[in-house]
């Protein structure tokens, strides 16, 4: 007999369950919807933005030529430029952050985008106050340039494929920095992300400070932990979907639930059926389905060099040297040189004195005994804390989920300690409970959405 594989009617089935309430932060229910499960499919059309000349790597002596940039935008920019935010996308998103959008296709602009409760009039992030920019990553492959993209070299219809270059976050937000500059917005209001995009948005800042207002960093770190390298090299081995969620939700959406079981009619009892070898329990035909609809509709090569550009992250002091002194190397003319993390504050922003009290230099300048202790015991902390000394001025956000295996709350209390540590003096950071793992970005609009409205406001 023949295994049965998972037909339509038992997809919908395993669909079906995406719809049901979930008990979000704080009691209150929270509706986690099919839309958020993945974001795999490309709006279709977005507005383009294509820089000519071109772009310094860090990881590569040779720059890429030229490069194009898929973006959206909500909102209007105000008569000064102030009002602008730039929406860092997780490593498998595209542009279509929420319907709405400007200058696009109907059948772009009333398609529900990947965070629609949580940007639009009067939501958390509000555009009837704010001008919003999201963008699809260099790498990625709905709309920017990536491996998906044409090979420059090569005849017509032939992709660029793995003979694209490395590219490192630096490079992503690099991009998004001349996207800014076509679009005469010379310092954003705020820099928001979660997962990749929180560590780009931290990324903006320490390449250029001076243009950002305020820093969100949700569900991210800053620096790679080994964990997340090790479950990024299973993701690319097939098993992606697991590591944004949590066993407790699994438990709550499905049990113990099997296609092989039957109810009776008459008595609505369950009976146990014939176990099969194929996708049988619930969870299974789900992953199964999801796994599917991943490799349809998203570039693997762009899966891999996304997840190995998360891998290689990292704002230690340590490493931001070494990705100066490369960069210089290979660019020695380069308007926009790597910058080195600042030496005033390497020197003087954290040091121990002789009864073991340490002192970090403040915004301003003025050198004190901190009352700060902190609670990340990370031996990584105090060069982490150098490698941010850029940001010390800047207001961040940084917001952790106990559930998030991905990206443990541990790195994201070694960030907030980091910052404070290198002298900022505000840093608000938020640690949400719930089941969702990873994905509670996506879907918590209570926990999430309410810390980003509070920082914004």
């Amino acid at each position: 007999m023949s295994e049965k594989r998972p037909g339509r009617e038992q997809e919908d089935l395993v669909d079906g369950l995406e719809g049901i309430p979930v008990e979000g932060a704080g009691g209150q229910s929270t509706t986690a919807s099919n839309d958020a499960e993945a974001c795999y499919v490309p709006p279709p059309t977005t507005l383009h933005y294509h820089h000519p000349s071109p772009l310094p790597l860090i990881y590569s002596p040779h720059p890429l030529p030229s490069f194009s940039i898929a973006y959206e935008t909500w909102g209007r920019l105000n008569a000064d430029g102030s009002n602008a935010i730039l929406l860092h996308t997780g490593l498998s998103a595209s542009s279509h952050v929420a319907s709405g959008g400007n200058g696009v296709a109907g059948e772009t602009s009333g398609k529900k985008g990947w965070w629609e409760d949580f940007v639009g009039p009067g939501k958390s992030v509000d555009t009837d106050k704010f001008f919003v920019i999201c963008t699809n990553v260099v790498g990625g492959c709905f709309g920017s340039t990536g491996p998906s993209s044409q090979w420059p070299h090569g005849e017509e219809g032939e992709r660029w494929a793995t003979r694209f270059p490395m590219v490192g976050l630096f490079d992503m937000v690099r991009a998004q920095l001349s996207l800014l500059d076509s679009l005469g917005i010379h310092k954003l209001y705020a820099s928001i992300g979660s997962s990749m995009g929180g560590m780009q948005s931290l990324a903006l800042a320490y390449l250029e400070p001076e243009r950002v207002g305020r820093v969100a960093s949700i569900s991210a770190s800053g620096r790679s932990g080994l964990g997340g390298v090790g479950m990024r090299f299973a993701q690319r081995s097939e098993i992606a979907t697991i590591t944004y969620r949590s066993g407790p939700e699994w438990e709550t959406r499905f049990g113990r639930k099997m296609l092989s079981e039957t109810l009776d009619p008459a008595t609505g009892k369950k009976a146990v059926g014939v176990p099969s070898l194929a996708p049988d329990f619930l969870i299974e035909t789900y992953l199964d389905h999801q796994g599917e609809r991943f490799c349809l509709t998203y570039d693997a090569n762009s899966m891999i060099y996304l997840s190995k550009a998360m891998d290689l992250f990292d704002m230690t002091e340590e490493a931001l040297v070494a990705l100066a002194d490369k960069f210089k190397e290979a660019y020695p003319d380069e308007e926009r040189p790597f910058p080195y993390p600042s030496h005033d504050a390497v020197s003087t922003g954290l040091s121990t004195s002789d009864n073991g009290n340490k002192h970090v230099t403040s915004s301003s300048g003025k050198k004190h005994a901190s009352t700060f202790i902190p609670t990340s015991k990370s031996p990584h902390l105090q060069s982490l804390s150098r490698g941010l000394t850029r940001l010390r001025s800047i207001p961040t956000l940084v917001l952790g989920v106990q559930s998030d295996v991905l990206f443990p709350v541990e790195q994201q209390r070694e960030l907030a300690d980091a910052l404070k540590l290198a002298g900022n003096e505000q840093v608000t950071y938020y640690e949400l409970g719930g089941v969702w793992g990873h994905d509670t970005f996506l879907l918590d609009v209570q926990g999430v959405g309410g810390a980003i409205r509070g920082f914004l406001h």
